[in-house]
């Protein structure tokens, strides 16, 4: 299945913001914000969930995802200012989450305003990584 915007991958990042390794090995659900043809990435940002974390609503770029089931299974949201390019490699759509279903197409369009308008007067932060990297953590 080809990966397309507005779908999610579910898999271990082997970093974080700010090249901390994930050692916890713990997975992320992480939303396709961008495809680049020409460099053949996917852009990705973290999705989290909102229970137990109601203060990280103050902070603007985290974007709350109203209209998120199906596919997400809780209200949840989009944390912009990190984002995650991974090279879009066979074998990448193994880890799509809920079989390639997309979010809501009003809150994709509602996080990429969002990320458009904060990026003009924020740094956000790339953490890119390579298919050896990948499998590193998901084998």
């Amino acid at each position: 299945m080809d990966i397309e915007k507005g779908m999610f991958l579910y898999f271990i990042p082997p970093y974080f913001a700010s090249g901390k390794v994930n050692f916890k090995l713990k997975k992320r659900l992480m939303l396709v914000v961008n495809k680049n043809k020409q460099d053949n990435t996917i852009t990705l940002v973290n999705i989290s969930k909102v229970e137990g974390k109601p203060a990280w609503f103050t902070y603007p770029f985290n974007v709350l995802i109203r209209n998120y089931n199906p596919p997400l299974p809780r209200l949840s949201f989009a944390k912009i200012n990190d984002n995650y390019i991974i090279e879009n490699f066979e074998g990448l759509d193994k880890y799509l989450y809920k079989d390639g279903q997309k979010i809501n197409a009003e809150e994709f369009k509602n996080i990429i305003n969002r990320y458009n308008k904060y990026i003009k007067n924020n740094k956000i932060e790339l953490i890119s990584f390579t298919k050896d990297d990948f499998y590193k953590t998901n084998n």
